[in-house]
């Protein structure tokens, strides 16, 4: 059925609304035998972009790009989108694009540890506490020895060598939350213990020398 003029701009103003959303995920690709078409998908907030440029063997044939402009709300029920999808891309971008569409996509739990550390670092205390109850992947950042070490410093100003050697052993965490008296404690007995430590070894390294009797 052919398009009249005006559902003809109906149509191309939706495509220019959805193409100009904010993007999302951008995917190029050649889509597998025997078509090896070059595909292109877009997804946006307000829906999903499918472009796709016909590679002919006949130099007499004349092939024009397509483009599917699909709106966020019909893109899981559109079989025909989906099935080009996982055709050319795969189940798990099929899979990302639904979740995108749906607004049900977790961003951050995504993101690589180092930088949700560096994320959480810039958090007050009470929220890296609420922080570490919102999922797995948020606990384990909120664990890690070098979150604990930066919340330390912004509490602290300094880190002497004395307070390192005791994280190694006690982990950042437990260091932050011991009072000053039995971190003082803590490391009167550090200094202890690396003394009576040196002492042994100084022992031990003595040679004794024999008394030859004439």
């Amino acid at each position: 059925m052919e398009l009249t003029a005006e559902q003809r701009k109906i149509e191309q103003r939706r495509r220019r609304f959805i193409a100009n959303a904010w993007m999302l995920m951008e995917k190029t690709g050649q889509a597998p035998a025997p078509s090896k078409d070059y595909c292109q998908l877009l997804v946006t907030t307000e829906g999903v972009i499918w472009r796709w440029w016909r590679i002919s063997l006949r130099r007499s044939a004349v092939v024009y790009p397509g483009e599917w402009a699909i709106a966020r709300e019909d893109v899981e029920d559109d079989e025909r989108l989906m099935g080009e999808v996982e055709r050319t891309f795969g189940a798990d971008t099929k899979d990302q694009v639904i979740h995108l569409c749906n607004r049900s996509n977790d961003y951050l739990s995504k993101l690589p540890q180092k930088l949700l550390v560096q994320i959480a670092s810039f958090l007050s205390l009470e929220d890296v506490i609420a922080m570490a109850h919102c999922s797995k992947a948020f606990r384990r950042c909120c664990l890690t020895d070098c979150l604990w070490r930066n919340i330390f410093l912004q509490h602290h100003k300094q880190i002497t060598p004395e307070v390192e050697q005791l994280a190694a052993e006690h982990t950042w965490r437990k260091i932050f939350f011991t009072d000053k008296l039995r971190l003082q404690m803590l490391m009167s007995r550090q200094r202890t213990q690396m003394k009576l430590q040196a002492n042994e070894n100084e022992i031990q390294n003595k040679q004794v020398v024999p008394i030859k009797r004439k």
